[in-house]
């Protein structure tokens, strides 16, 4: 048997290096007449450099219920599910391809600090430079990492592992000369964060389009809507073993299945999620239900600690920006949790406020795989939302016949709905699944260790929070085919999606 046997990790406290010293002139105090020393402008550069953990080490520490703490305990800056890029080189490199001398070395947390002897200005469209052994040289926009004023977080940016590769992921339309996208590595799954524009290409009708802007939706704040589409038929009942065939258990020795572990990997995607973000429900089986005010009346009987019935008041139509609840609805959605009131091993997650004890009825969800059905609802629901990125993450075990896998593409393209899609187990549908994730923009997922499942909604979370924002210098219009390239490091990736 397989115990997940954990220790707390103690980091090393940071240590902030400043570089530079006193760019002040001096002057004469003599009463002659003596013109003042000149003095020499500098531009202040700092940040964080971070590089993302591995998919099973990033699964480790959320199934670690606290034990492995994240960096950002001791290194605030740091993102879940990335380590600080500790004691790399950084330097500055201009627009015209030469690199300055004035260098650093960033510090335990990955933070740096460098003074470089020039006008803002003059270092408009600079890179980021960032080198240590195991990692591709870090480049990110040097122009978003001018040191802020007092009080202002300072920007991060990530590099991958030398032997992984860059993907390109989730293109949407945002207005009529602005398109969102993601960029990972393929190891991970981890977003690449800061990536400078000019790393950046696009075509339309192959013609090239000039970038103005690239950002983050960090950065500009922008907020988000998302559906978590949950397989709940009896097939996620299967206990979860190891690469070596173990069972997977918990500290007090029960062994995980699917449900326990999409439950923990949907907990950590709501507890890391950016406040503005909103996120809907659906779990399915040979019925397809979406998490609100209505389904909890009209489907469930809810009590409290004394068994006095009770209502809850969880979100009209199904969306909502509000954490604690919806930790509740994925205690709903995990049978293996307090609410159902039998074999409780996970107990009632501690972010939640409300006052339910549990739901006075069977569990909801069965047999069946209504996975056409699933997408189908989880498109038109995210389509009505007035956020401008919309995603659909779903989840199944599952083989699930399509009659139109086509037309779910077509409806999701038409909404400009992203689908990200992830594949449990040998059985999960990948004829299907593939497909409507590549030509809907998406990323594709299999799960084969499935403790990992974790691992990848707490990466796919990344690419949420640091999805680049291009703004073209040229409209977009229906039919469009762009074309959007990376060239960084000598490697050159490429992703076409037609605009619906």
């Amino acid at each position: 048997m397989h115990t997940l046997r954990l220790v707390t990790l103690t980091l090393s406290s940071a240590m902030l290096i400043a570089c530079g010293g006193d760019d002040s002139g001096s002057s004469s105090s003599s009463s002659s007449s003596t013109p003042d020393t000149e003095t020499t402008a500098s531009t202040l550069f700092e940040g964080t450099l971070v590089v993302p953990q591995g998919a099973q080490q990033n699964s480790l520490r959320v199934m670690s219920a606290g034990l492995i703490n994240s960096y950002s305990v001791t290194c605030p800056n740091v993102p879940d599910g990335y380590d600080p890029m500790a004691n790399a080189a950084v330097s500055i490199e201009k627009a015209d391809g030469s690199v300055l001398t004035q260098t650093t070395t960033t510090d335990s947390c990955g933070t740096f600090l460098l003074s470089i002897d020039e006008e803002a200005s003059a270092l408009d469209d600079s890179v980021i430079n960032a080198a240590l052994a195991g990692y591709r040289p870090l480049k990110a926009n040097a122009n978003n990492f001018k040191k802020a004023e007092a009080g202002q977080a300072a920007p991060v940016a990530s590099t991958i592992a030398t032997n992984a590769e860059y993907v390109i992921s989730a293109i949407q339309k945002l207005g009529e000369s602005e398109i969102s996208f993601s960029v990972t590595d393929n190891t991970t799954n981890n977003a690449v964060i800061q990536l400078s524009k000019n790393a950046f290409e696009v075509l339309v009708n192959d013609q090239p389009i000039s970038i103005t802007t690239v950002n983050s939706a960090d950065q500009l704040a922008l907020a988000s809507s998302n559906v978590m589409t949950l397989d709940a038929s009896g097939s996620m009942r299967a206990s979860i073993n190891d690469e070596n065939n173990n069972a997977v258990v918990d500290s007090e020795g029960h062994q995980y299945d699917r449900f326990r572990i999409t439950a923990m990997a949907a907990h950590q995607f709501v507890a890391e999620k950016a406040d503005a973000d909103e996120i809907a429900i659906i779990p399915f089986s040979n019925s397809v239900d979406l998490i609100n005010n209505a389904f909890l009346q009209d489907s469930l009987s809810l009590v409290d600690s004394n068994s006095a019935s009770i209502s809850y008041d969880y979100s009209l139509d199904g969306f909502t920006t509000a954490k604690d609840k919806l930790h509740f609805a994925v205690d709903l959605y995990n049978p293996l949790a307090s609410l159902w009131g039998w074999n409780d091993y996970d107990g009632r997650h501690a972010s939640r406020t409300d006052s339910v004890a549990r739901a006075d009825t069977w569990y909801l969800w069965d047999s069946g795989t209504e996975l056409e059905e699933a997408i189908k609802v989880s498109v038109d629901e995210v389509a009505t939302r007035s956020n401008t990125l919309k995603r659909v993450f779903v989840m199944t075990d599952g083989d699930s016949y399509f009659t139109d896998r086509d037309a779910v593409i077509a409806a999701a393209n038409q909404a400009n709905v992203v689908i990200h899609a992830i594949a449990v187990s040998n059985n999960a549908n990948e004829s299907d699944l593939q497909p409507i994730a590549s030509e809907t923009g998406g990323s594709y997922h299999k799960i084969v260790d499935e403790q990992n499942i974790t691992g990848i909604y707490s990466s796919l979370q990344t690419t949420i929070k640091y999805a680049y924002i291009a703004s073209l210098t040229t409209p977009l219009q229906s039919g469009d085919a762009i074309s959007l390239s990376l060239t960084i490091n000598g490697e050159k990736v490429t992703r076409i999606l037609v605009m619906p």
